[in-house]
């Protein structure tokens, strides 16, 4: 179901499931962009296989109202996924600094004119199977892993582990999310 006001950006970019509820006014953004004359940081996601770009939603989905999943770098959402109300997700992303010349004064936007330079971060993310994203949490980089929940507010910059809680900015593992005979917690 794809409720009123959801914007869809290069819908051929986007793959979406069985069972996917993406609630009202969401925006989902896909495709390539192009980058050519920015400086650029790439971040490698091993778990991500998919092309840059695409925007895959698993089956037995939930987009809450009011979220943005940016995906020019790439989004994979696993199976039973919960991003709750203003969720913010995104795979590309302005930089602050240029990492090899400090010098350079970087900006975060195209209207500051050709000769200035602007700076990104490409970061592809996974969100793996049964990840709960809870509300007005950003991911901005890595792999949410199987049965996690993000708490609230949270910042999510790298790798989360498997069947973790995690809070905070940056977010960090709290506690284990599920009791386990491993961590008999």
């Amino acid at each position: 179901m794809i409720d009123e006001g959801v914007i869809i950006q290069n819908p051929e970019w986007i793959s979406i499931g069985d069972n996917v509820w993406i609630d009202k006014y969401c925006l989902l953004i896909a495709g390539l962009v192009n980058l050519k004359g920015v400086i650029l940081k790439k971040r490698i996601n091993s778990n991500f296989t998919w092309q840059e770009g695409e925007l895959i939603i698993g089956s037995g989905v939930h987009i809450g109202a009011f979220s943005i999943i940016q995906a020019h770098g790439g989004v994979y959402m696993g199976d039973y996924v919960t991003a709750s109300a203003g969720v913010k997700i995104y795979s590309l992303s302005n930089y602050p600094y240029a990492e090899n010349d400090l010098g350079i004064i970087t900006y975060a936007n195209c209207m500051v004119g050709e000769d200035k330079m602007i700076s990104y971060i490409l970061s592809p993310i996974v969100i793996q199977s049964n990840a709960w994203i809870a509300l007005n949490s950003i991911i901005l980089g890595g792999t949410v892993s199987r049965n996690s929940f993000i708490a609230s507010n949270s910042v999510v910059l790298n790798d989360i582990p498997e069947n973790s809680y995690v809070s905070g900015n940056p977010a960090k593992k709290i506690k284990a999310r599920f009791k386990t005979r491993e961590n008999n917690e």
